[in-house]
């Protein structure tokens, strides 16, 4: 049984490719996710693809920027940033 199809449609000049996907989503999700979906306009195969792409993107942070974002409001002693980057990363990471 061939589970995974393939459209092709044309998407602003860029051909896109979409591929068909099976979820199993408790039945509550699925039904708060359709009324999301509804007050946006939007399809809930639409709001699923934008949840995907938000956090695929949210891993490609520079480290830069997640030192900027996760600046602490009270300036760290002088020398104390990658100690302080090292910890916050573990957390987050773990090991």
């Amino acid at each position: 049984m061939h589970l995974n199809k393939i459209y092709y449609v044309d998407c602003k000049k860029v051909t896109c490719m979409f591929t068909k996907l099976t979820l199993n989503i408790s039945k509550t999700v699925i039904e708060k996710a359709k009324t999301t979906a509804r007050k946006r306009r939007v399809s809930l195969s639409r709001l699923v693809e934008e949840y995907l792409k938000r956090i695929s993107e949210e891993n490609k942070e520079s480290v830069v920027s997640f030192m900027i974002k996760n600046a602490p409001a009270i300036k760290t002693p002088d020398g104390k940033e990658k100690e302080i980057l090292r910890k916050k990363l573990l957390q987050k990471h773990g090991s």
